[in-house]
């Protein structure tokens, strides 16, 4: 519900964006209510999960957004041609990467993912959904499972794992990612009661109409969680500000690394590198080390401006 005349809404407190598209969008006021938004100044770039000081203007006018909070953590993904990391969603504490048997999964992209969510210290898991159609990749999936990264089997379709899935993000708040035509869609359909409903209300709130799908929204889920639904991304690579620090996103290589000789080896070429002999001796799963070595890549071709 969105403010009208009658309202009277408190701004000593902070407010939290459940939606954004580029300037304008929703924020919840701490006793609920919704006001739409803008951003005041060009330095501000808010996402959905901030928590921001705002003013209240004229009746009836949008809020203005003055500062952000300090944010626990966000998930930042690196863009291209010398444009700044984009921000997607901050203070998350679980992220998951849904998986289908169609299209072919990309666990590379889903190592990126884990990564990030590692570095940003939030629960990950990974989601096979449209799981009334096929099983997962039993091997491929073990090899998450044996690192305590929890696979969940659904099917937005049938319901089968919809209660387990709320029930592993409890009052968290999380977001879904994956790849085009995995079917978060529908999960969120089936996590998020009437989100159809819900995010057209917000569309017509924020004044944004057409932009609707272009806007990220933070919903609520029954039980007080809250779930992220971001515009489709086609790829992402993580923003990670230094080389060294994405060995510290790969639990296992993070664990073998303190073992090798050098403080600041980087695992790839190296004598007496822990990670490569765990590789050759089956302790590190091949397909996870090369996720490592490409990630490694993308972020030194950033760093020189490819």
């Amino acid at each position: 519900m969105t403010r009208s005349p009658t309202i009277a809404v408190d701004s000593s407190k902070a407010g939290l964006i459940v939606a954004a598209h580029g300037r304008r969008g929703i924020l919840q006021t701490a006793d609920g209510n919704r006001l739409p938004y803008l951003v005041r100044g060009r330095k501000l770039r808010v996402c959905c999960g901030d928590r921001v000081a705002y003013n209240i203007t004229d009746s009836g006018d949008p809020a203005l957004i003055t500062a952000i909070e300090p944010r626990q953590n966000e998930l930042q993904r690196l863009a291209t041609h010398g444009v700044a990391a984009e921000s997607v969603a901050a203070n998350l504490s679980h992220l998951l990467v849904v998986l289908a048997p169609l299209p072919v999964p990309d666990f590379y992209l889903t190592d990126r993912y884990l990564c990030a969510a590692r570095l940003m210290d939030a629960r990950s898991a990974l989601v096979w959904n449209k799981s009334d159609l096929a099983a997962g990749p039993a091997d491929r999936l073990a090899v998450y499972e044996q690192l305590d990264y929890p696979v969940l089997a659904v099917s937005a379709a049938t319901g089968e794992g919809v209660s387990g899935l709320r029930d592993w993000i409890g009052t968290g708040t999380a977001v879904l990612v994956g790849q085009s035509g995995v079917g978060k869609s529908s999960l969120m359909n089936a996590l998020v009661p009437h989100v159809e409903v819900a995010t057209a209300e917000l569309s017509t709130s924020s004044q944004e109409g057409r932009h609707t799908t272009t806007a990220a929204v933070l919903h609520p889920l029954p039980d007080g969680g809250k779930l992220l639904d971001t515009p489709g991304v086609r790829d992402f690579v993580p923003a990670i500000p230094e080389q060294r620090m994405i060995s510290r996103g790969f639990v296992e290589i993070d664990e073998f690394g303190r073992q090798c000789r050098f403080n600041d080896c980087s695992h790839l070429r190296e004598t007496d590198c822990a990670v490569q002999d765990a590789v050759a001796g089956g302790d590190i799963d091949p397909g996870r080390y090369e996720s490592y070595r490409r990630l490694m890549n993308l972020i030194r071709q950033a760093d020189r401006g490819y």
